[in-house]
């Protein structure tokens, strides 16, 4: 597999890198928690996708909490650019085993997904799930479907904290990589930043009201989960691009390889660029190059 975006990755991070004057930094899981172990050998390989042969049915987990990619409408129905890419996936996967499959799916948060994988409660998730070397540990990644920015909000009209360097006190949603890119930031970069206290959120909608209502300064997050709106305004720095892929049972060599497959056929194609723009989703250089070169490079450490 080639690197995705080597060209263009390297014009983001030298934008980050000159915002900030320090070294480019990519978000991992939280400092403070230590590198899962491998996982232990079980007696038989996961295949789902023989299962999936066997049953006609899939079980799909979309994040409650992630519009526009993956979140449930008004109606409780799944919903988002994730979401119609999954199912688009599992419709080429059908065709492949020229037997249409079934869907079904669960409401799942960042903190849950990987345990319900490893659970069997959800054979695959939609949702917007970054591609770290510590969580390649836990589970498997797909291609790179999205390249997303991870920026810093703050009020409108507070310059103090429009400056790159000013942070005050923070909010992160909790178990995100920007949680990680944060407690980093602390530890190596005090000298030339202005942090604060940091305050992990349930929701990135619970980190808007904080900032707000002045309980918190900014709120780093990655840009298109940033709820927009009155009061709410985006440095045009961004702190580090990270590369959103979906999610398997770690050892589910069979399906991984079917998801790429299926993968590629969307994204190269017309259907990829319809999903994303029914769904709002701008398609940048980044993200455009992921589906010109597929790669499960993940996003690289935190230096």
């Amino acid at each position: 597999m080639q690197p995705f975006a080597p060209s263009a990755l390297r014009r983001a991070l030298a934008g980050a890198a000159a915002a900030l004057c320090v070294a480019p930094v990519f978000a991992q899981q939280p400092a403070a928690a230590a590198a899962p172990a491998a996982p232990a050998a079980t007696s038989a390989p996961v295949n789902t996708l023989a299962k999936l042969a066997s049953s006609k049915t899939i079980t799909l987990g979309v994040r409650k909490d992630a519009q526009p990619f993956s979140y449930p409408d008004a109606a409780g129905k799944p919903a988002g650019f994730s979401w119609n890419l999954c199912q688009a996936v599992v419709q080429q996967i059908g065709d492949e085993l020229k037997a249409p499959i079934a869907i079904r799916f669960e409401t799942v948060s960042l903190s849950d997904s990987f345990d319900m994988l490893k659970a069997g409660k959800i054979d695959l998730h939609c949702g917007i799930t970054s591609n770290t070397a510590p969580r390649q540990a836990e589970v498997d990644f797909s291609d790179t479907f999205y390249v997303s920015r991870v920026v810093a909000a703050y009020r409108e009209g507070d310059a103090k904290f429009a400056s790159a360097r000013e942070f005050g006190r923070t909010g992160v949603l909790r178990g995100s990589t920007a949680q990680g890119l944060m407690a980093t930031y602390a530890s190596k970069k005090a000298a030339t930043l202005m942090l604060g206290p940091v305050r992990p959120v349930a929701s990135y909608a619970e980190g808007v009201q904080l900032l707000k209502s002045n309980a918190i300064d900014t709120l780093v997050a990655d840009e298109m989960m940033i709820p927009k709106g009155a009061g709410v305004a985006v440095r045009r720095e961004q702190l580090t691009v990270e590369p959103y892929a979906l999610v398997m049972r770690k050892g589910d060599a069979q399906l991984q390889a079917a998801v790429d497959r299926a993968l590629h056929k969307v994204l190269s194609g017309a259907q990829g660029k319809q999903l994303a723009t029914s769904n709002g989703i701008a398609l940048d250089s980044l993200t455009l190059d992921a589906w010109r070169k597929p790669s499960k490079q993940p996003a690289p450490p935190v230096m």
